[in-house]
């Protein structure tokens, strides 16, 4: 599955090992699910987590929300280990992503 220039909002961020230092941040990405990797590349940032580390994932209007436990941030050459929200507006195609992500 693919999106693109999907806004996301990474919050409540507990930072587990690396030097980011962010607790919250917003970012504009390309989203990408295959073999059971979710890959959000935003550019400068790009978080991958795979399908184990999904701890819950919510659906709201246009949007879904994502509980994730140690997924990786990259900013740079720097990578850091989080868990987390993360809320993806995907817009009309959320309930598919719901179902692919949380069926």
């Amino acid at each position: 599955m693919n999106a693109e220039d999907v806004k996301a909002e990474f919050n409540n961020l507990e930072i587990h090992m690396g030097s980011f230092k962010e607790s919250k941040f917003k970012l504009k990405c390309n989203v990408t699910f295959h073999d059971q990797l979710l890959v959000m590349d935003g550019g400068k940032i790009t978080a991958t987590m795979h399908a184990r580390n999904i701890g819950n994932v919510h659906l709201e209007k246009k949007a879904i929300r994502i509980a994730g436990l140690n997924f990786e941030i990259k900013e740079g050459d720097e990578v850091s280990v989080a868990s987390g929200s993360i809320r993806l507006e995907i817009g009309d195609n959320a309930e598919a992503w719901f179902k692919e992500l949380w069926g």
